[in-house]
């Protein structure tokens, strides 16, 4: 007994073929099965169906739902002052990217970042000096955040 071909070529040689059947309510594989004798036959093919598949998305989503009431509650008609914030927020977004990668390229610089820490530790000294370091001053500081804080908040 001489060892049997396993490859493509080989089932041509030995007359499997294998025929696709289409149809419209179920799609079928077609599993070629090969004959185990050295006599050239025809092979068998088995077909097998499977159960027909929903590709659709369904409907109505609980969650989308969900997502788009709580979009409404928030942005929806009569609340411009939210919207406007929310657009505030997305456009800083690029251009706190733009800030740290133009702070990062000066930070690379030779000289730089030493004249920044000074300039820093300058002004950290001259702000305990101006505005810590007596009473009447810190009074001053404190009325000054207190005005800021009644303008902001109301």
């Amino acid at each position: 007994m001489e060892p049997q071909e396993t490859t493509d070529e080989a089932t041509v040689e030995n007359g499997a073929e294998v025929v696709e059947v289409a149809s419209a309510a179920k799609p079928t594989i077609e599993i070629p099965v090969k004959p185990l004798s050295p006599n050239p036959e025809p092979a068998k093919s088995i077909t097998t169906s499977l159960p027909p598949t929903n590709d659709s998305l369904p409907e109505s989503n609980p969650l989308w739902e969900q997502v788009q009431q709580l979009w409404q509650d928030y942005f929806g008609e009569g609340k411009k002052d939210n919207l406007t914030l929310a657009i505030a927020l997305i456009a800083a977004i690029p251009f706190l990217i733009a800030t740290s990668a133009l702070l990062e390229f000066l930070n690379k610089l030779p000289l730089l970042p030493g004249i920044f820490e000074l300039v820093g530790f300058g002004y950290s000294l001259w702000f305990v000096y101006r505005y810590l370091l007596l009473a009447n001053s810190r009074k001053e500081l404190i009325d000054g955040i207190v005005a800021w804080k009644n303008k902001v908040f109301g």
